[in-house]
């Protein structure tokens, strides 16, 4: 009975330890992926949270802009995600966007309780 105790306790506390860690190693090899397609004109985050621009790359480097005519070196591993590949279509804004207002819908003419969204 002891026995099965201990083989019981050891499973509990080797089997969640072994799904993190393939869990860990699964995103690490995808962000290795992602830092090593990284080409020129690319919008990327860093470790610290900046946006930027790459400019230029390295086996181990990257050159970010970080405002216009600002260019930093940085480790390859201090990319974590891409927020817009340099190629991809990217998203139209329409310049004659007018938001809906409460007249529009014809209720809540009298103005109290704008904003509330129990209320709209």
């Amino acid at each position: 009975m002891d026995i099965m105790f201990l083989i019981i306790l050891l499973a509990i506390l080797i089997i969640p330890s072994f799904l993190m860690s393939r869990r860990q190693r699964a995103k690490m090899t995808e962000i290795h992926k992602l830092q090593e397609s990284l080409v020129p004109g690319d919008r990327v985050v860093t470790t610290s949270g900046q946006h930027v621009t790459v400019v230029s790359t390295t086996a181990e480097t990257v050159d970010l802009e970080i405002a216009p005519g600002v260019i930093s070196t940085f480790e390859k591993l201090a990319v974590v995600r891409v927020l817009a590949k340099a190629n991809a279509p990217q998203a139209v804004v329409e310049d004659n966007f007018e938001p809906e207002t409460d007249l529009d819908r014809g209720d809540n003419t009298d103005g109290r309780n704008q904003g509330h969204p129990e209320n709209l």
